[in-house]
């Protein structure tokens, strides 16, 4: 059977003269990623971690979200995790469980649905089932941007929902007390392609700038970074583009990977 090959156009002159100092094929290949200046190539061949990440606060409503989050936690009251069943929501979910652990806090329980029993999503059963347990907040990981009955059930039970998501928001938002979501219109945040780990390590990023200011717990520099193992694995599997900050949380995810304490890893 004979076979029809597309071979991606050359590389434009102005552009292989900018990647001058790159060998022939490095020079392609930048260019085939929609990579045409040396700035953004160097974010691309020599990822860094201080420099290529983004101010948490870029995303819309993260001082609310985050001002939320530390004032459940000062009263401590119950917080309850609820992240999505696949690789993508498990990882994050034990992202944030270690975080609050590294700070201290035990006054949360995780939640996971069960993909064939519950489905997709916030349902009404799960959210009893968290009022019932005393939990007074809910943050979703993954999942929630398009769950507006299953928000206005846990907002009846006196629960407040903050939603962090990667998804496309419907036609309808829900009526949640806070959503990150890089997605939901009005959000300028200069990265469009996080997954639902991502997004979660962004509320984690801007947890620890405010615990910093305020000199809460005993924080140390950099100590987040050791959450991204999770963070890293669930960006590669959640199939999003390897650009951007993307590209960071995956570098060091790996990096983080290979020293990991955690024994499932190990193996």
């Amino acid at each position: 059977m004979s076979k029809k090959y597309s071979l991606r156009e050359p590389i434009p002159k102005e552009i292989d003269e900018i990647f001058g100092v790159y060998n022939p094929l490095v020079r392609s290949l930048l260019y085939s990623r929609e990579i045409k200046d040396l700035d953004s190539a160097e974010r691309f061949l020599n990822t860094d971690y201080e420099k290529h990440m983004n101010d948490p606060f870029l995303i819309k409503n993260m001082d609310k979200d985050v001002k939320r989050i530390l004032k459940e936690i000062k009263k401590n009251e119950k917080i309850g995790i609820y992240s999505d069943y696949d690789a993508d929501g498990i990882p994050g979910g034990v992202a944030l469980h270690d975080f609050f652990k590294k700070i201290g806090y035990n006054n949360f329980v995780n939640y996971i649905p069960l993909r064939n029993e519950e489905g997709f999503g916030l349902n009404h059963d799960a959210i009893k089932s968290l009022v019932d347990d005393g939990v007074n907040l809910i943050i979703t990981i993954d999942c929630g941007i398009t769950d507006v009955d299953e928000v206005t059930f846990a907002n009846k039970h006196k629960v407040d929902v903050i939603i962090t998501d990667h998804h496309i928001p419907g036609k309808k938002i829900p009526k949640a007390f806070a959503i990150i979501n890089h997605k939901q219109e009005d959000c300028n945040y200069p990265e469009n392609y996080l997954c639902g780990s991502g997004t979660i390590f962004k509320v984690i990023q801007g947890l620890v700038v405010k615990i910093k200011e305020k000199g809460l717990f005993d924080w140390k520099d950099g100590q987040e970074k050791w959450l991204l193992d999770m963070v890293g694995l669930a960006t590669m599997s959640d199939m999003v583009p390897l650009l951007g900050e993307n590209r960071v949380l995956s570098y060091y995810g790996m990096k983080v990977f290979k020293k990991s304490p955690r024994p499932g890893l190990q193996k």
